[in-house]
């Protein structure tokens, strides 16, 4: 038996303007090996995507507040509900800040939970958020990891915000310039997040045709329009569901 507890408190983290107001928020947790990543978007009400776990809350603040004061903050967005996605719910804190998610974590997982933040606005599939010159359009994606599980696509900068799709171990450059996709692959088969291929790729598809400029995963380095199609490709073309291997560690099963 053991007792984990994703408290990262000793890491390094960097701030990167993207592309046009939005930044990447980034620190390498060694124990998992990946970067644990939170996107902001400078817009009329700033909005913050993913809150990172609560051991790395303050440092992130910091580096949130190097580009606005912490009270603009307008919005604070997860993408499906685990403690990565937003164990540093003190951006609520804020005092104009309000919690997005999707209409699935609303229902299964901010309903009838203790201290959990009733004044939040969920999204269904095609709904859209003006956060000023942005427009952030929310895209439903079942069992693409988690079954509450959405994605977000800025329209005027094309820029898609993919969660745990698309990610790559290890510490890289803040925009990948390599077709990192094969780790990509060999990651997914490890940690087991996927129990089929088949919502991936549903989902992959209808990423694609929307052509985006540029990729945000929560994990791994950005990727620009010229190698997102490898990272597509791969997720079509290749095996990486569950294959009775969790975290790095396989399962055995004894049938009698």
């Amino acid at each position: 038996m053991s007792k984990t507890t994703l408290n990262p408190k000793d890491v390094e983290v960097s701030i990167s303007e993207i592309c046009d107001g939005i930044y990447r928020i980034c620190g390498l947790v060694d124990t998992y090996g990946i970067t644990f990543n939170q996107f902001l978007i400078n817009d009329e009400t700033p909005t913050l995507i993913h809150t990172g776990p609560m051991g790395m809350y303050p440092l992130i603040e910091e580096k949130v507040k190097e580009v606005i004061q912490l009270d603009k903050l307008g919005y604070v967005a997860f993408l499906h509900f685990e403690s990565d996605e937003w164990g540093g719910m003190e951006f609520l804190k804020s005092p104009r800040a309000r919690l997005v998610c999707s209409d699935l974590s609303s229902k299964l997982n901010l309903t009838g939970w203790y201290n959990m933040p009733v004044d939040h606005i969920s999204f269904w599939d095609g709904e859209v958020l003006k956060t000023g010159k942005k427009t952030l359009r929310f895209i439903m994606t079942p069992h693409v990891h988690h079954w509450d599980s959405m994605m977000i696509f800025e329209e005027n900068t094309k820029s898609l915000f993919t969660s745990d799709l698309y990610i790559q171990p290890g510490q890289n450059k803040p925009v990948v310039s390599e077709d990192l996709s094969e780790s990509m692959i060999s990651l997914y088969r490890a940690v087991g997040i996927f129990a089929s291929e088949r919502p991936v790729r549903e989902t992959t598809k209808r990423l694609v045709s929307l052509n985006p400029n540029m990729v945000f995963p929560m994990h791994g380095s950005c990727i620009d329009k010229s190698m997102f199609n490898r990272y597509a490709d791969a997720i079509m073309d290749k095996d990486f569901a569950y294959t009775n291997m969790l975290l790095g560690q396989k399962l055995e099963y004894n049938v009698t």
